[in-house]
Parts: C-alpha cells; structure tokens; sequence
C-alpha cells in the first residue's frame, strides 16, 4: 500500500492486519483522478479511517486538512504511524468516536468539502449515516460531497432523498457513490462511471 500521488509520493504505508479493510490503491488512484483540482486546499472528514491511506492521499494532494476518525484505537494508531512515515504534522486531527455520534459535533471550526465513508460491508446504516451528514453544521449543501465506499453487489435503496448520486467510481469489488445535495435551482447531474474493470 503506497501513495499514489501529490507530496508523498510513493511513501509505502505501514502493513495492515487484523479486520482493517484498506481502499485498494487502484481504486484511491481512480477516485482522486475523477476529483481532480476539487482536492486542493479543502477539509475532509474520514469517518471510517481505517489505515488512514484516503485521507493521507489527500493531504498529499494538496488538501488542507483532514479529520480522521475511526472507533477502533488499533485503526487510529495506524492512522498515526502512516503520518509519521509520511512526516505529516499539523494538517490533521484523530478522533475515535462512533460515526453517527461524531456528526452530532464534528469538531471542526468550519464546514467540510469532502466526507468519505468506508464502512464494514455488512455495514447496515447507511441511511441513517447520510441523513445524519446532511443534517450535520459541517455539511455545506452547495458545495459538500460525500464519497461512499461499498461492496459491488450492494443494493442502493439507502439513499435520502436530499442526496444524489453524480457519479460512480468502480473498480474491482468495491464501488464508491459520489454523491452532492439535491438543490432546486441546479439541474440533476447524471450517473456516470470510471474505472470499471
């Protein structure tokens, strides 16, 4: 597991055991090349850090800060240990509280540009997860984008109706929904998909 791109480039990140499922190198390239220049200089919430491997990309591709979380301490002290193989201070914040209830209070001092969601597979609330998000003080309708990572053969019957789907990254087993606020005076942008194998 290495970084991709940006600053870090090429930095091996630190072996992950045990039940931490890393989003696969491929599909990190994937995803960051379909958001292109968006990264640069905004807040990201990784709410499911795991190894912390998306939301190090991002900082290496020039966002400003990202605030990991993950409830699993041995996940967070990954999390720690890959941002000092990386040298990175200052850019970012640990948090080991449960997704649902850290949105009640994100401890942010302004709204976020990106979330990205990385749940357990069996993962079963994921509606409750997006409705929390939109109703959070750090969701900005017009402009927050929320990345949800899942299993290929999910179904998507889970989405709020203030939520849509603008795109579709895929690659291998894992799919992650691109997904913005509906707003009434902008038109409905269309599904689209990237990196299909």
């Amino acid at each position: 597991m290495r970084i991709i791109s940006g600053r870090f480039k090429g930095r091996k990140l630190a072996t992950v055991r045990g039940a931490i499922r890393p989003t696969p190198d491929r599909l990190r390239e994937t995803l960051f090349d379909v958001l292109g220049t968006a990264v640069v200089d905004s807040v990201w919430i990784d709410l499911f850090a795991g190894s912390g491997a998306v939301g190090i990309e991002a900082l290496s591709r020039g966002a400003r800060f990202v605030l990991f979380n993950d409830r699993e301490r041995s996940a967070l002290q990954l999390v720690e240990k890959n941002l000092r193989l990386c040298g990175i201070e200052g850019q970012y914040e640990l948090s080991s509280r449960d997704g649902i209830t850290l949105l009640r209070k994100p401890p942010l001092g302004e709204q976020a540009d990106f979330f990205f969601l990385d749940p357990p597979y069996k993962y079963g609330r994921y509606r409750k997860l997006l409705e929390r998000i939109v109703d959070s003080v750090a969701f900005n309708k017009e402009r927050s984008t929320i990345l949800l990572e899942i299993f290929k053969k999910t179904e998507i019957d889970f989405l709020p109706e203030s939520l849509a789907v603008v795109r579709t990254v895929q690659c291998g087993d894992s799919h992650v929904l691109i997904m913005r606020g509906r707003m009434t005076d902008r038109p409905e942008e269309q599904p689209d998909a990237a990196g299909q194998d």
